[in-house]
């Protein structure tokens, strides 16, 4: 099996666990770190004990012999460090938001398929309650699908950093928090048509930890709402402004519906026509007939971030959370702010292939009395 070379773009914290992750794998090795200051490149390549490390990822990518690039750089250079990769037929794994433009994310994703190099933009759901989650997506257990939600409100991030900041981070919540609902519904449920949104700064002279007082000029306060083609709407969800992190996703059909992550529980299905074999019968949010199915494992592919991405740049697949799935979802989040800037509905341009398929009926409610 081949020995496969990576580059670390970035030294922050979150870049710790694609570290740790690549540990884990036979013949995956990080040979380099880059970060904008020398010195903080080195510790973390001391850290994890790494033989290079640069302060100038354009060095770094023509001078070390890379397969490819992990980018965990703050959110507004992303696009600059993953199309200097791609241009340069390095394969990329790149953290959330893909970008701070949806210009620079069609650009990515373009670049990725005409020079047919692998590229994994997160978020990355495949969790053992998500992908369980698809078996029960399903007309015969919650009937046609109606609406649903998803959310992620947290007190809002802790640190006073650039995160608060709109000329550096270019975006708050929705960049950073609501990318991941809106992903995992649209993983879920597939292409949407249209976005309403309203976003403002509820906020802006905020408290964070350590009791310091900041200004804050990002969104914090974000409702959306996603039209799919059926006619069934979707309501996201970002606060940053809560007193606990609430972070679940509810799918809404006329006979049942599916829960993942809502009130301490992985996943649950309220289905009382079909009762659910083998799982353990609960009552969830005051409703009986509810079940906790028995979660599947996930494949040897796909434990955890690292362990997928390395299987497509061995097998030459593309990440099953395509390009031009996430591409959409970030899509959804720049018409979110165009939205609430016009006061008017946004129709979506872009669209995806699944790789899981849904009966398209369980779409339809107009068709038949249901």
């Amino acid at each position: 099996m081949k020995q496969l070379k990576l580059g670390m773009v970035g030294s922050g914290d979150i870049s710790n666990r694609f570290f740790e992750q690549a540990a884990k794998l036979d013949n995956v090795t990080f040979v380099a770190t880059c970060a904008r200051r020398l010195e903080n490149a080195k510790i973390k390549a001391e850290t994890y004990k790494i033989a290079r490390w640069y302060d100038d990822y354009i060095q770094m990518m023509d001078n070390e012999e890379l397969d490819a690039v992990v980018v965990t750089t703050p959110h507004s250079v992303h696009a600059e460090v993953v199309l200097a990769a791609l241009e340069r037929g390095l394969h990329v794994l790149n953290e959330k938001p893909m970008a701070t433009s949806f210009d620079d994310c069609k650009k990515m994703v373009e670049l990725a398929e005409r020079n047919n190099k692998i590229f994994m933009s997160l978020p990355y759901d495949l969790n053992p309650a998500f992908t369980t989650a698809l078996e029960y997506i399903k007309e015969e257990v919650i009937g046609k699908i109606t609406g649903a939600e998803a959310q992620l409100n947290i007190p809002g991030p802790g640190r006073d950093n650039w995160y608060y900041n709109r000329e550096i981070s270019h975006g708050g919540a929705i960049l950073d928090c609501m990318v991941y609902p809106i992903s995992r519904l649209i993983s879920l449920l597939g292409p949407a048509k249209s976005v309403t949104a309203e976003v403002n700064t509820l906020i802006p002279n905020r408290i964070v930890r350590g009791g310091k007082e900041i200004h804050s000029d990002v969104d914090d306060n974000v409702t959306v709402i996603v039209e799919f083609a059926g006619g069934q709407h979707a309501v996201f969800r970002t606060l940053w402004a809560t007193s606990f992190n609430q972070n679940n996703t509810i799918i809404y059909g006329r006979k049942g519906t599916v829960a993942i992550n809502d009130c301490g529980l992985p996943l649950v299905v309220h289905s009382p026509n079909a009762p659910i074999p083998d799982a353990e019968e609960v009552t969830w949010r005051g409703v009986k007939e509810c079940y906790l199915p028995k979660l599947l494992p996930s494949a040897s592919s796909e434990q955890d971030i690292m362990s997928h991405f390395v299987h497509c740049l061995r097998t030459g697949e593309q990440p099953k959370q395509s390009g031009r799935l996430q591409l959409h979802v970030h899509e959804i989040m720049f018409a979110a702010y165009k939205s609430a800037e016009t006061g008017q509905r946004c129709m979506l341009t872009t669209t995806f292939e699944p790789w899981h398929k849904l009966d398209t009926g369980i779409f339809d409610t107009k068709s038949q009395f249901i």
